[in-house]
């Protein structure tokens, strides 16, 4: 449920499936933490491996076939094989306990009063 705090600039709110150990029903408001050198660790492989296999499929392309349309074309190659390694780590670090977010505490959707609270 939307706290009208901004952060989403007026775009649509939306829902996330997450898997949580706790104690929590569908509906509930829940707050949720992932420690803040997981986040780091998780955006420089969401965002470094498709930018790394562009810069490679750029470099291998102006290189071995010195063409600039080639170029481009082995870069895009490149970029396609960085998201699909992403997605590969997002399934294996995904299925580890370590890199699930933790479950803090849980608020009854009729109330906004603390359900529980899960130390």
């Amino acid at each position: 449920m939307c706290a009208q705090c901004g952060a989403c600039m007026g775009l649509k709110p939306h829902e996330e499936l997450v898997k949580i150990e706790g104690i929590a029903a569908v509906g509930d408001t829940v707050a949720v933490e992932m420690p803040d050198a997981k986040i780091v660790k998780v955006s420089l492989i969401a965002y470094m491996i498709p930018l790394i296999g562009l810069l490679i499929g750029l470099l291998i392309g102006q290189t071995l076939l010195n063409s600039d349309l080639w170029a481009a074309f082995t870069g895009l190659i490149g970029l396609a094989v960085g998201i699909l390694a992403v997605r590969i780590f997002d399934r294996k670090l995904g299925a580890q306990k370590t890199w699930q977010p933790k479950l803090l505490s849980v608020y009854h959707p009729e109330d906004t009063t603390l359900k529980e609270e899960l130390s």
